[in-house]
């Protein structure tokens, strides 16, 4: 039989301390080691620490503990303070003066013809496609090309724009085979240079090739001394992830315009922001995800000037 005297362990030590663990890896996620793209992957899904945080704080508030509480608090005022801001609604700033969508629509993807469409309705002034493939391209080609008299492919990603393009360029990012292009189109306010992109898909233990094709990028962008420029697509990775900084010190990227964090991959449930339109030289008007069409990833509107 137990002595009296035999201590028991205060209540909600174990959740109190997992909420700290929790708190310490939002600070220093970049300490984990990056084994086999590993790091990158929680990274990516770093956000989702809220719904950790959440069961966290019903275990402390059912066990009245106070040290539990602290540390629920702690993390949640962590999480607050990096993604806090980029969750409410971001304010405007005026008028766009030509607005940009882009969306991997899925290789082989039957509903290639009705997303184009569907994009289309929207009236941007350029639309930027991924994955686009012998099918797909076929598909949107017919139905884009009568608006959009401007345009430029580059094995799986495309271009279309109502306004003049000039200085078409292919890029391969140290992939091997044309997978992005640069071009320069007559925008209002002036020229601007756009990056249209597909990164390469990340899996567990195969993150190399996306990891190169971003540090090729950056490097390209580096040298680049376009006034105004964009780069759009599907980067296969979220602003978290630590091999996006390089490129995310020369370019910004807006927070979304409505309340949240603007996921757009999977569609069915987005879970992660793989899309994105940044920008130098640009201000971002608006910033929006769109709603599922049928592709396994949500397009993105941006209006700029």
């Amino acid at each position: 039989m137990p002595s009296s005297r035999t201590r028991r362990r205060p209540r909600g030590v174990l959740t109190g301390i997992a909420a700290l663990a929790v708190a310490a890896l939002l600070l220093w996620h970049g300490m984990l080691p990056d084994i086999g793209g590993a790091a990158s992957l929680v990274e990516s899904f770093l956000p989702w620490a809220a719904a950790l945080i959440a069961v966290l704080g019903l275990s402390a508030l059912f066990r009245l503990s106070l040290f539990a509480g602290l540390g629920v608090a702690t993390a949640a005022a962590v999480w607050w303070s990096l993604f806090g801001t980029a969750m409410l609604p971001a304010a405007s700033v005026g008028a766009p003066a030509f607005t940009v969508v882009s969306e991997n629509i899925r290789a082989g993807n039957p509903e290639a013809a009705s997303i184009a469409r569907d994009l289309a309705a929207r009236s941007p002034d350029l639309i930027a496609l991924q994955e686009l493939d012998a099918t797909t391209r076929s598909a949107v080609s017919d139905v884009l090309d009568p608006a959009y008299p401007y345009r430029a492919i580059v094995g799986t990603v495309g271009l279309w724009s109502t306004h003049p393009l000039s200085g078409e360029q292919r890029l391969d990012l140290g992939l091997g085979w044309d997978r992005a292009l640069r071009v320069d189109v007559d925008t209002p306010g002036g020229i601007t240079r756009v990056y249209a992109v597909h990164l390469a898909s990340v899996r567990p233990g195969e993150s190399a090739t996306r990891d190169e094709m971003l540090k090729e990028l950056s490097g390209t962008i580096a040298g680049d001394d376009a006034t105004r420029l964009l780069v759009i697509g599907d980067f296969n990775t979220a602003t978290t992830d630590r091999t996006l900084a390089p490129l995310l010190t020369q370019l910004g990227e807006k927070p979304d315009s409505e309340l949240g964090l603007g996921f757009t991959w999977p569609a069915s449930f987005p879970a992660a922001r793989l899309d994105h339109a940044l920008t130098r030289g640009l201000a971002t008007v608006s910033s929006v995800v769109l709603p599922e069409n049928g592709s396994d990833h949500r397009g993105i509107e941006v209006g700029l000037r």
